[in-house]
């Protein structure tokens, strides 16, 4: 009976221990999507910009 109540304590204690480091992968990939996301758009909003820009100088530039 010791036997079984250790091996079960043992299994109890990885089982929880493999949860945590899981649960803590997927913040961390939670953390690091977030903050790409945020850089994404930033770079996206940039790029829209200067696009409007070369677009108004392009159509200037033709127009003369």
């Amino acid at each position: 009976q010791a036997r079984v109540t250790d091996v079960q304590t043992r299994m109890r204690a990885a089982l929880e221990k493999a949860k945590n480091t899981a649960k803590q992968a997927a913040d961390d990939a939670r953390k690091a999507t977030a903050y790409a996301a945020l850089w994404l758009f930033i770079t996206l909003l940039i790029g829209a910009f200067f696009a409007s820009l070369s677009a108004t100088w392009g159509g200037r530039r033709r127009d003369l």
